[in-house]
């Protein structure tokens, strides 16, 4: 799991209990290769220097010294190796965005961590000089999660933040004047640094070496995102909800307006909220497409529980969500597919509730979407 890799010792209970939301928590290790298996330095430059960095994606970021898009770009898009190197030479950091995109490593565990965390992820990158510094102090408006891979970095911390900033609420120095330090964490390789959203930070590379980490940024939906699903939810379902609103009307009956919402705050349309939520999280994640080998009745199924982002089994019908992809069942598809994943079949000939053509046709969609393979191939 995705929270084995990034907050042992700790477990999933311990983390949004004591930390989530709640205040910084730094990991150390004593194993620093704890993370190179994740990315390194030669293989982020090799992407720097292949052709394909392209800006806004990578970025050479100075605190000290600021760096202009076309001292290291091609008319201002392609990179150009040589400049880039330079400025890297010159002190600047080199950021990758969404580096979990060239790296399968690292989209692995951004898919692992949705799982885990039921919520959106994105991986970027930051490859500092020894001494440097990449970003003034600021927030992010998403929680992350540093993973240091090499190298040492030390992260301060200081007051004026904004307690759970939503994404739109940008950090601006004009609107965070008179902060003061209140703390300081040096991270080194194989540790991880959980930093929640708004507290505000930045960060220098050690004096001896130049550092690399990565970092995760977590995206979770929060009440204000539930609401609103919940009324998009009741709204499809009630024209009254779609009506007009008279903008000069001064007085309006919120008596009327309570009746209303009761349809709102009913359990299925929780449920379906939270369904749809889910299913983003899911759709949001990277898809391969997967050749379906040919398919007997005799063949041997395997389930591939490590790709399953979650089961849900609603009266008759069943949801299955998978990375890039979310299923729907109804009676006998729903029996027939609860059962495989269950493991209760293990040849498909013995798939209940169906003919044979229709378990063939099962199998192939479940192995399309990675759900199963066929046993003994993966």
């Amino acid at each position: 799991m995705a929270t084995g890799k990034i907050l042992d010792p700790l477990n999933h209970e311990q983390f949004f209990n004591d930390y989530w939301e709640a205040q910084p928590l730094h990991i150390e290790r004593s194993d620093s290769s704890h993370f190179e298996n994740l990315l390194s330095e030669a293989q982020l430059v090799d992407f720097v220097q292949g052709g394909d960095a392209a800006f806004p994606e990578v970025q050479a970021i100075n605190a000290r010294n600021p760096v202009r898009v076309a001292d290291y770009t091609i008319d201002k898009k392609t990179v150009c190796a040589n400049k880039m190197m330079q400025r890297y030479a010159e002190g600047a950091t080199i950021v990758v965005s969404e580096v979990h995109k060239k790296f399968p490593a690292l989209r692995e565990l951004c898919d692992q961590f949705s799982r885990d965390f039921s919520m959106l992820c994105q991986a970027n990158s930051y490859l500092s000089p020894a001494s440097n510094q990449g970003f003034h102090s600021h927030y992010d408006t998403h929680d992350v999660f540093v993973l240091q891979v090499a190298g040492r970095k030390k992260f301060q911390f200081y007051s004026a933040g904004v307690k759970l900033p939503f994404t739109e609420d940008t950090y601006t120095p004009e609107n965070n004047t008179g902060s003061v330090m209140l703390d300081e964490i040096e991270v080194s390789a194989g540790d991880t640094l959980y930093i929640p959203r708004g507290i505000v930070h930045d960060a220098i590379a050690d004096a001896g070496e130049p550092s690399l980490h990565i970092t995760l940024g977590a995206f979770p939906f929060v009440l204000r995102d539930l609401l609103q699903e919940m009324v998009q939810v009741v709204a499809e379902g009630d024209v009254e909800w779609r009506s007009s609103v008279d903008l000069k009307q001064q007085s309006f009956d919120l008596a009327q307006l309570n009746r209303k919402s009761e349809s709102l705050f009913s359990d299925q349309v929780y449920l379906e909220a939270l369904s749809r939520l889910a299913d983003e999280v899911a759709l949001q994640q990277s898809s391969d497409t997967i050749g379906v080998p040919e398919v007997s009745l005799q063949s041997k199924i395997a389930v591939e529980h490590s790709r399953l982002f979650g089961i849900e089994k609603r009266a008759d019908k069943l949801k299955l969500r998978l990375s890039g992809v979310v299923l729907s069942f109804e009676a006998p598809m729903a029996d027939a597919v609860d059962a495989i994943l269950g493991n209760r079949i293990k040849q498909v000939s013995d798939i209940p509730a169906l003919d044979d053509e229709q378990r063939l046709a099962l199998c192939r969609q479940l192995i399309g979407a990675g759900a199963i393979t066929l046993d003994g191939e993966t």
